[in-house]
């Protein structure tokens, strides 16, 4: 499962969905529209990254 974002087409609503797959139809909580985009806002950065999860204390500033 995962938590996407989402923008209607038709009534410019912004929100998110968990869904289990990508073929899973999202429909508009607002206007019940099936016109729906995915957005991307950014990076994530989640556990096991390039720095043991978040721990930068030996890193040398990565950045993350």
């Amino acid at each position: 499962m995962a938590l996407i974002d989402f923008k209607c087409e038709n009534c410019g609503e912004d929100f998110f969905e968990i869904v289990n797959n990508d073929e899973e139809k999202v429909i508009c909580p607002k206007c019940k529209s099936t016109s729906i985009v995915r957005v991307y806002k950014g990076k994530f950065y989640g556990k096991g990254g390039s720095c043991g999860g978040g721990n930068c204390s030996g890193c040398n500033g990565c950045g993350h």
